[in-house]
Parts: C-alpha cells; sequence; structure tokens
C-alpha cells in the first residue's frame, strides 16, 4: 500500500470513531494513572521530575524546573478565562442549534451534521430525550457563563503558570462535553428522530437539585477564595492562604465537590446510559487529584 492509501485508511477509521468519547477515556485512564503516580507513589516510587513539572502548576508547581521545553510552554495561570471565553462560544452555537432544530422545527444543519459526524462518529445513536438535552444543555451553558463571569469579574490570580498541557484539556473538555452532549440528543443523530417534549420526570427534577446545589456552592466558596486576595496588595496575592467561612469549615475543598456534584447532577438528568458518563468520570477524577496535589502543596 502507498502512504496516501495508507493515510487514508487511518483517516477513515478516525472517521468511524467517537472521538470525543476516546479523549475522555483517555483523559479518565492515562491522565489519572500520571497523577496517581504523582500523588500516592511518590513516597514509594520516585515520581520523574519531568512528570511532576508537566502536573503541578501555580501554588502547587514542582519547585524544579528540569525541562526547559516544559517551561518555555507554560501559559500564565489567568488564562484560565479563555476556558471560558471559548466554552461560551461552543455552548451558544449549541443552544442555537438546539432552538432551531426543537423550536423551529427546522433541520439540522449540514455543516453541523459534518462536524458531528467527524468529532463523535457518523453512526450516532439517540441516547436521551428531547426534555433531557434541552435541560442539560441549558444548565450547562448556565455553569459556563457563570464560570467565566467569575474568571472575568471575580477571581484573583496570581502570577503563577500552568503547563500548556492543562491549557489545551481545558479546551477541549468544554467542547467535548457539548458535542458529546448534542450528538446523542433526538435531532442531532444519524437517526431521523421524532422531536416531541415529553413531561418533567423525578430524575430532571433530583438532577437540577443536585445540579444547583453544586452551582451555589461554587460561587459562594470561590467568592471566599477571592476575598483573600482583593485589596491586599501584590504580595499577598501571590501567597496561598488558608480560606475561612462557609463550607470550608467543613470540607478542604467545597468548590472542588461542588464541580463533582454540578456534573452528577447533569448525569442524573440525561441517564447513565448516555456518554455524559464519560465526562463525569474525567470530571471526578481530575477534582480528586487536584484536591490531593493541593493538600500536597500545604505540606
Amino acid at each position: 500500500m502507498t502512504a496516501l492509501s495508507l493515510l487514508y485508511t487511518a483517516l477513515n477509521l478516525l472517521y468511524q470513531l467517537n472521538l470525543c468519547k476516546l479523549m475522555f477515556v483517555f483523559y479518565t485512564v492515562v491522565i489519572s494513572m500520571g497523577g496517581c503516580v504523582v500523588n500516592f507513589l511518590s513516597g514509594v516510587v520516585a515520581a520523574p521530575p519531568l512528570l511532576l513539572q508537566a502536573f503541578k502548576f501555580g501554588k502547587m508547581a514542582h519547585t524544579t524546573q528540569v525541562s526547559r521545553l516544559l517551561a518555555a510552554l507554560e501559559v500564565p495561570r489567568r488564562w484560565f478565562f479563555h476556558f471560558y471565553v471559548s466554552a461560551s462560544i461552543v455552548v451558544t452555537i449549541a443552544l442555537s442549534l438546539m432552538w432551531y432544530v426543537y423550536v423551529s422545527g427546522a433541520g439540522f444543519p449540514p455543516w453541523a451534521t459534518t462536524t458531528l459526524d467527524v468529532l463523535t462518529t457518523p453512526h450516532r445513536t439517540q441516547a436521551v430525550n428531547v426534555t433531557s438535552a434541552a435541560m442539560a444543555l441549558c444548565l450547562l451553558a448556565l455553569q459556563i457563563y457563570r464560570r467565566l463571569y467569575e474568571n472575568l469579574f471575580v477571581s484573583v490570580f496570581s502570577s503563577g503558570h500552568m503547563n500548556i498541557l492543562h491549557y489545551i484539556v481545558g479546551h477541549t473538555f468544554y467542547l467535548g462535553a457539548v458535542t458529546l452532549l448534542l450528538s446523542q440528543a433526538p435531532g442531532f443523530t444519524s437517526v431521523e428522530s421524532h422531536i416531541v417534549f415529553s413531561g418533567i420526570e423525578i430524575q430532571h427534577i433530583i438532577g437540577t437539585v443536585i445540579f444547583l446545589l453544586g452551582f451555589v456552592v461554587q460561587h459562594w466558596s470561590l467568592c471566599l477564595l477571592a476575598g483573600l486576595r482583593k485589596n491586599r496588595g501584590t504580595n499577598m496575592q501571590e501567597k496561598y492562604l488558608m480560606p475561612e467561612g462557609g463550607l470550608f469549615e467543613v470540607v478542604s475543598c467545597p468548590h472542588m465537590l461542588a464541580e463533582v456534584l454540578l456534573y452528577v447532577g447533569l448525569l442524573i438528568i440525561l441517564g447513565p446510559g448516555s456518554d455524559w458518563l464519560w465526562v463525569t468520570l474525567w470530571v471526578l477524577c481530575n477534582q480528586i487529584l487536584m484536591r490531593c496535589l493541593l493538600l500536597d502543596s500545604r505540606g
């Protein structure tokens, strides 16, 4: 076979795969394994300094820079807001498409069909109903818009940096999450669907309550964290200060616990049979790893 035919075969194989789902599986398994080495096995087996430099950032950053390449690929931590700018654009497009299909009764645009075909396979099947998909997307959009507001007007970032890998994962997470949600919704699959809104069911109520609980707790906790650094001068903004008040009196990282609640709530709304399960598993693994890194940085 020629190189061109091999390339065509490889691209065709990728086209048949659900790339967004594979991405979350990769993040959950591979990145979590690396995090386990950094967090739990470092006392038994010395973690490679290169791995430490890649995983830790900000106040958790590894003190020794062993790779000039990784150091050169670091970006300011305040660039976190970039995640939510791109996510806001993606979720707004998704909301517009859902309105276009569910409310206006129009067909799914060809460019959007091609995009979902490439990112989530052309062989998509329905896994949720119209009501579940619409509720989950609206709640997810609410979370993304709120996080954009917090990053722009509430949070106070230090001059720390993060590895470019964290930056890439942050962007691809929201793109993949929104795309996976749409890909299994009626009207967005490869099979023609009948668009009918069903009534509100018990899982919708339970999921929404859990989501809103996480939503409120996370905002409250992030405001408390931001208050530690506001109007305290540059030197104080560079230090890590122990938060007090709110749920910080009960758990060490309520904002991370709230993040898990948010995505568990959406999973209950969408159902465990949807690919949102992989999004939730990654959020759970990521928050556990981040919490362990944070506690380790406190000594």
